[in-house]
């Protein structure tokens, strides 16, 4: 099954649910720290409905008079994430004095802030924070994100072919879950049976 062709056929547009599992299915399915979902204005309740009992955090990164930008991430695995001794050591060389989530969210905030308002140049750091491998987020500041290997989730320009396959799980688990959210499967007992992650072949 070429789950990216699959994927393509799926319609999500008006279901919050379906956009959550869209953009975040590799967080539920604990396969990455954290991802980011945009949606609109009013339809924040319902995104605070629909992770109740989910073990899924969420963070408004940003919002204007009509969208909001949320981070949706685990807080044990992202801290543990980000307290690797590189990735705190690149963090702490973007500003950041602590790697502790509340912390670090003030600065991220008010970095991605100013950038969406033209204060500012792009956060890098978003990159490490969505997980995304050091060496794609160092090389794309480094090449201003061109001459990369190839592109998929991000802009790959190290370990090509660790991250193909990396991507091809974050296809799967995306089809997964969005097929299972379809079926109308609450998100909470999704997550719950992602606790373990494997790949569930009846999908």
């Amino acid at each position: 099954m070429n789950c990216r062709l699959e994927l393509g056929r799926f319609t999500y547009k008006n279901d919050v649910q379906m956009k959550i599992a869209a953009h975040c299915a590799q967080v539920f399915a604990g396969v990455k720290p954290s991802n980011a979902v945009t949606l609109d204005r009013e339809e924040t309740f319902s995104l605070t409905q629909a992770l109740k009992d989910t073990g899924i955090q969420y963070r408004l990164l940003y919002a204007d008079a009509k969208r909001c930008v949320w981070l949706l991430y685990r807080e044990q695995e992202l801290e543990q994430y980000l307290m690797k001794r590189e990735h705190e050591t690149f963090m702490r060389d973007c500003g950041y004095d602590s790697v502790q989530l509340n912390d670090m969210f003030t600065i991220l905030c008010k970095n991605y802030w100013e950038y969406k308002n033209g204060r500012k140049g792009f956060p890098h750091e978003l990159g490490l924070i969505l997980g995304y491998p050091l060496c794609d987020v160092k090389g794309f500041i480094r090449h201003q994100g061109h001459s990369y290997l190839f592109s998929g989730y991000w802009k790959v320009y190290g370990n090509p072919e660790d991250t193909r396959k990396r991507f091809e799980v974050y296809d799967l688990v995306r089809y997964q879950i969005i097929k299972q959210v379809q079926h109308k499967k609450p998100l909470a007992q999704i997550a719950a049976s992602y606790t373990n992650y494997r790949i569930h072949k009846q999908y």
